[in-house]
């Protein structure tokens, strides 16, 4: 994993770029990444953008070819990468690292990672998957600070090694990448749910447009957020709920 490693001083998206070369059947090894200096149009869920200051941050895209996992249990992919990435996070910080449903990393209550996973399908399984990640590092300065945090926030330094930490985190994403194809996907899944943001916790949310409050239980096996409301459990797709975070 990032054994091959492509360096860019500048690109719109880790994603694209990573896309883009496998687009013109240049043959990339499994675990080849793309790390950049600067990520000007990088993209989150939800139709989101990744905003980025140059030097500053983590921003790279991972080749996998989970070929062995079916379409149906494409989540534990999901899963896998939100486990490495918060356990590598919180060997960097004493504070507590949860994934907020479905792949974003939070310390406290502060996003510090956005994931973003595009899956290539063929047949009845993955036939490839681009990895992006951000994190942030050594950046201090955010428009939305009150609900974005950085390793330099946290850990009071911004002399961060970029490509240091990116090895590291890279090393981490493959042991737990071996983990799934030894393990299996539920075991993964309910490694997640141990990690969940908000479980079991009495919160509010916004559904359809109305504030409502409710109770999450889990993350089932399709990634659907199940949450307790008023006495029956609901399941709900990512555009249907959105966490209220003050």
């Amino acid at each position: 994993m990032g054994q091959n490693t492509i360096y860019l001083d500048k690109v719109a998206s880790t994603n694209d770029y990573l896309r883009e070369l496998l687009s013109n059947f240049k043959p990339l090894a499994e675990g080849t990444a793309i790390l950049a200096e600067e990520q000007f149009q990088g993209k989150g869920q939800r139709g989101s953008s990744w905003v980025s200051e140059p030097g500053k941050n983590l921003t790279t895209s991972i080749l996998l070819k989970p070929q062995f996992l079916p379409i149906a249990q494409q989540f534990a992919l999901s899963a896998t990468i939100a486990i490495a990435t918060v356990n590598w996070l919180q060997s960097k910080t004493e504070q507590p690292v949860a994934v907020k449903w479905p792949n974003d990393i939070y310390v406290n209550s502060k996003k510090i990672t956005g994931i973003l996973i595009e899956n290539k399908l063929k047949g009845s399984k993955i036939d490839s998957a681009i990895i992006g990640i951000g994190v942030n590092i050594n950046q201090i300065n955010f428009d939305t600070a009150t609900t974005i945090t950085s390793l330099a926030y946290l850990t009071d330094r911004q002399d961060y090694n970029i490509k240091v930490l990116a090895h590291e985190l890279f090393q981490v994403i493959q042991q737990e990448y071996l983990t799934l194809y030894k393990e299996g996907a539920q075991y993964q899944l309910s490694r997640y749910n141990a990690l969940l943001f908000w479980k079991g916790e009495e919160r509010p949310f916004l559904i359809n447009g109305i504030k409502k409050t409710g109770i999450i239980q889990q993350v089932s096996s399709d990634g659907k957020l199940c949450v307790l409301l008023e006495d029956a459990l609901r399941e709900f797709d990512i555009k249907e709920i959105t966490h209220l975070i003050t």
